[in-house]
C-alpha cells in the first residue's frame, strides 16, 4: 500500500480508456466496463480518507482491465449424493441442495453461467466484485459440512474434517 501509486498498469493496445461525464469508461473488444469517480471530487474528505478511496479505486481500476481483457472464471464443485445443478436456464440456476425442494437463483446480468458436469457450476464475468458475491451466494446456501465434507465447495477448497465421536 505504501508504493501503490509507484506501480504501473499495464493496458493492451486494444483496450481503451477515457471519461464520460462522472464515469471512467474501460472498452474492451467485446465488454465495456463504468466506474464512478465522483469521489474524486468531493472536498470534504481528509487526505488519509482520500488516500484510501484512491488506493481502492487503483486496485479496482487495476482488476477492471484484467477483466475486460482476459475476465475472471470461478468454479463451484457439488461434493454429495443429490447435490447438483438441474439446469441453467435463462436467467435463473436450479440447483438441487438437499432440500425438499428446489433451489432458483437469478443470474446477474454481467456474469455467465455453464455447467459441464452436474456437480460442477462454471461462472464467467468481467467484474470481479460481482463475481465474487455472486459465488459466495451460491456457496452460502449448503456451505459444505466439517464432518463428513458435503455441500458446495470452490475448486480446489481445502476442508479439514473433524473426527467424528470416539467409542
Amino acid at each position: 500500500m505504501k508504493n501503490i501509486f509507484k506501480t504501473k498498469i499495464k493496458i493492451p493496445t486494444f483496450t481503451k480508456l477515457f471519461v464520460k461525464k462522472n464515469n471512467l469508461v474501460i472498452e474492451g473488444p467485446s465488454n465495456s466496463f463504468q466506474f464512478d469517480i465522483s469521489f474524486l471530487k468531493t472536498k470534504n474528505l481528509s487526505f488519509l480518507k482520500l488516500k484510501q478511496l484512491s488506493s481502492t479505486f487503483f486496485r479496482s481500476l487495476q482488476n477492471s482491465v484484467v477483466g475486460i481483457t482476459l475476465g475472471f472464471i470461478s468454479r463451484l464443485v457439488f461434493v454429495g449424493v443429490g447435490f447438483r445443478v438441474e439446469s441453467i436456464e435463462k436467467n435463473f440456476i436450479k440447483l438441487k441442495l438437499g432440500y425438499s425442494h428446489f433451489v432458483f437463483i437469478k443470474i446477474p446480468q454481467h456474469i455467465s453461467v455453464f455447467a459441464p458436469k452436474k456437480t460442477l457450476l462454471v461462472l464467467k464475468s468481467v467484474d470481479k466484485q460481482l463475481l465474487k458475491e455472486f459465488c459466495a451466494r451460491i456457496y452460502s446456501f449448503k456451505k459444505p459440512d466439517i464432518y463428513k465434507g458435503k455441500g458446495i465447495l470452490y475448486k480446489n477448497q481445502i476442508i479439514f474434517l473433524k473426527k467424528g465421536k470416539k467409542k
